[in-house]
């Protein structure tokens, strides 16, 4: 099984749970060129495109677009963010949705296609999607696997972090919900918890990791959402050897798992034989 991770979810989970530190120091020294935000004397050509995007995201940028709603939202509210009070990710996403999106497939893809031939160096390194980003010892590299990400899913992640069920609530919302409520429980409310890349494994402060169970997987608003991704990624290809370092050489994404109600017993079964088989890369959320 391929677990197709969310990537917008998963930047809304994370500041959902009080990582606004970056957004907190920008606001007081935001980067002023790109050698400020690279921390180098002089920029490459794969830098100075990412800082110009940097500069003016555009509509297509969905993630990049829901964190500047979720941190306009605590700004207006003059307080501080508490790990796990997801108040100001409801507010962001929220007015984001109820704004309109003007982003064409046919613009989205000059710009993905243009990252990926300006960073082609970059996006030829691998990562170990599970581990703990601090670990990530090239940052321009890791950079542009994320820029990419964010224009390349641009059209699904707006599609799926604005998508209702049949009550009219946002999707996006109601599993995060859920999602953060387990991992606030499973972590005791550790602030410094994060959710790997690959959508595997929440990673403690102290480094532990603790599997996200695969009945996430059968929640019916995750399904909806993924479905929107899994469409939009066999449709729309990436060149292949970037394909290979973001979700494996082997990826099947039409390959959801079978979900029985209330956790049966199939449902326990195959999530210990999941634990036991070689772990397949997942596509990375940033």
């Amino acid at each position: 099984l391929l677990l197709v991770a969310i990537f917008a979810i998963f930047i809304i989970q994370v500041q959902a749970t009080g990582h606004y530190n970056d957004y907190e120091d920008w606001e007081h020294d935001y980067p002023d060129n790109c050698e400020e935000l690279f921390k180098t004397k002089s920029c490459n050509k794969c830098q100075n495109l990412m800082w110009d995007h940097f500069e003016n995201p555009g509509q297509c940028a969905t993630a990049f677009n829901v964190g500047k709603k979720i941190l306009k939202a605590i700004k207006d509210s003059n307080e501080t963010p508490k790990p796990y009070d997801l108040k100001f990710f409801e507010k962001g996403m929220t007015n984001y949705c109820h704004q309109g999106f003007h982003c064409e497939q046919s613009e989205v893809e000059k710009i993905y296609k243009k990252i990926e031939k300006v960073c082609s160096k970059e996006l030829s390194i691998k990562f170990d999607w599970s581990a703990h980003p601090k670990t990530f010892k090239d940052k321009t590299a890791y950079a542009a696997y994320g820029t990419l990400l964010v224009y390349y899913t641009g059209i699904p992640s707006r599609k799926a972090i604005c998508l209702k069920n049949d009550n009219g609530d946002l999707c996006s919302i109601k599993f995060t919900k859920k999602f953060v409520k387990w991992m606030k429980k499973v972590t005791k409310s550790d602030p410094e918890a994060i959710v790997s890349h690959d959508y595997q494994f929440v990673i403690k402060g102290n480094g532990k990791k603790i599997r996200i169970p695969k009945s996430f997987q059968c929640d019916p608003c995750w399904r909806k959402m993924a479905k929107i991704f899994i469409d939009y990624i066999e449709k729309h290809k990436l060149k292949k050897s970037i394909e290979d370092n973001l979700w494996g050489s082997e990826h099947h994404h039409d390959d959801l798992p079978h979900c029985i109600n209330k956790r049966g017993l199939a449902h326990v079964l195959n999530e210990r034989n999941e634990l036991n088989v070689n772990k397949r890369s997942a596509m990375p959320s940033f």
